[in-house]
């Protein structure tokens, strides 16, 4: 009898004999009974992350998040969406377009915005979660037109991806947060670790007063 091959799981780390998928990552049998892929998922997943953003603080203002548009897409077609090389790391993209009404540019004013978040296909319950609730936080700065740093503005959505792990409380969802906090990414990593030092010191209602008065 041939021997499979044991590889890791690209969404959980276990060990698993499982064929990998089409661009290449390889899910075990629990990640990939849990993946979400259905328009009923994806509304309950939106519905679970806008909630616990906003028990902690995240004030969404007329943005009716229910009626946000949400993708899943192949690796191939989220490169495209971000004109980037493929990479199985990008696991979600929120794109945001701002309406400006005036009679000239002097007087322009935003009057709305309108989102599109796409979530890479094949994510296990968790992980897309855990990524939503990333990009519900680029809706909610773009939203109310907030402007961070790089670092900062990942750091922070980051923190609703730590927010969904620490909220499940699973050997799974710990391997995530370890990931996040020992991340070597000068943005993502560092942006994380930056945020969560606020965070741990002072909680989530002084990172969003500050964030609101670019304090932070």
């Amino acid at each position: 009898m041939d021997k499979k091959e044991v590889t890791m799981c690209t969404s959980c780390g276990a060990f698993t004999e499982n064929s990998p998928l089409h661009d290449g990552r390889c899910l075990c049998n629990n990640c990939k009974s849990s993946v979400i892929s259905t328009h009923s998922e994806i509304s309950a997943s939106l519905t679970y992350v806008k909630n616990l953003l906003v028990s902690v603080g995240f004030d969404f203002g007329t943005c009716n998040i229910d009626n946000i548009p949400i993708e899943i897409v192949s690796a191939r077609r989220m490169a495209e969406i971000q004109n980037t090389s493929i990479s199985t790391n990008n696991k979600g993209v929120t794109r945001t377009e701002t309406q400006m009404r005036g009679t000239f540019k002097s007087d322009m004013k935003v009057v709305g915005h309108t989102h599109n978040i796409y979530m890479l296909s094949d994510q296990s319950r968790l992980e897309f979660l855990g990524t939503l609730a990333h990009e519900l936080l680029h809706v909610w700065q773009n939203e109310h037109d907030i402007k961070l740093s790089p670092m900062k503005c990942e750091g922070l959505c980051n923190m609703g991806s730590y927010l969904i792990y620490l909220t499940e409380n699973s050997p799974i969802a710990q391997h995530y947060i370890k990931n996040l906090k020992e991340s070597p990414d000068s943005i993502y990593g560092d942006g994380f670790r930056y945020v969560f030092a606020k965070y741990e010191t002072s909680g989530w209602r002084e990172i969003i007063n500050r964030v609101n008065n670019n304090a932070l």
